[in-house]
């Protein structure tokens, strides 16, 4: 994205980004009104201020309904931000979720979009058990990788990093909410932080990347 384009794209977002102290502050400064919190503060540390995770599981409805938005959505911000999804492992029962995961991304990356829609239908409406190994087997075999390549993934040290640094994550921004967006390694918002108003989610979603870029000093991608 060139530096004119980045340019307005903050300047946009910033008029957004007016708003959050408003709304964190409470409505009106009344007493009898509870304080209304649009995002959580974390601290990941400097080796995300560039990278906006989203975190999510095959159970959760909202994020099957906010998938294709979500990737849509990645895909108009600057250059200068990685966006990724990330299986939110919360717990045991996920782990098999993200082992799955990170072998299909170790296999082929491309497959992943086609992975997700087949674990979400087989979860959500043929009712397969999220955390059964057997789920998420199958699958990887809907979307043509072998049996052979999908034990040998799921043994690869690298996928084995990435399911304990996912936990890591996960455990340090607190996730108990799907989909969530951590921004920068240091804001957590999910479409609760705005009573599932979406459009406000991505909304907020983008004056916290802005304010990221901002603070950070996040230098443009030019052509």
């Amino acid at each position: 994205m060139s530096r004119k384009k980045i340019i307005a794209w903050c300047v946009g977002s910033a008029l957004t980004l007016a708003w959050i102290p408003a709304l964190a502050s409470g409505l009106g400064g009344m007493s009898t009104m509870p304080t209304f919190k649009p995002y959580q503060r974390v601290h990941l540390g400097p080796q995300y201020q560039n990278t906006i995770i989203e975190a999510m599981v095959y159970e959760c409805p909202f994020c099957r309904a906010l998938n294709n938005q979500m990737l849509r959505w990645a895909n108009t911000l600057p250059g200068s931000l990685h966006f990724e999804q990330m299986p939110a492992v919360v717990g045991k029962p996920w782990i098999t979720m993200a082992q799955s995961y990170f072998s299909v991304m170790a296999v082929n990356p491309g497959l992943l979009p086609r992975f997700d829609e087949e674990a979400f239908h087989l979860v959500q409406d043929n009712y397969y058990s999220y955390s059964n190994p057997r789920t998420y087997a199958l699958a990887i075999e809907k979307i043509g990788i072998s049996p052979s390549e999908y034990m040998a993934a799921l043994r690869y040290k690298p996928v084995q990093n990435l399911v304990l640094k996912d936990m890591k994550i996960m455990a340090k921004a607190g996730i108990r909410r799907t989909p969530s967006l951590i921004i920068c390694g240091r804001y957590v918002i999910n479409p609760g932080s705005v009573q599932g108003n979406y459009s406000m989610f991505f909304q907020l979603a983008n004056a916290l990347a802005s304010h990221c870029i901002s603070e950070n000093r996040i230098e443009a991608d030019t052509p």
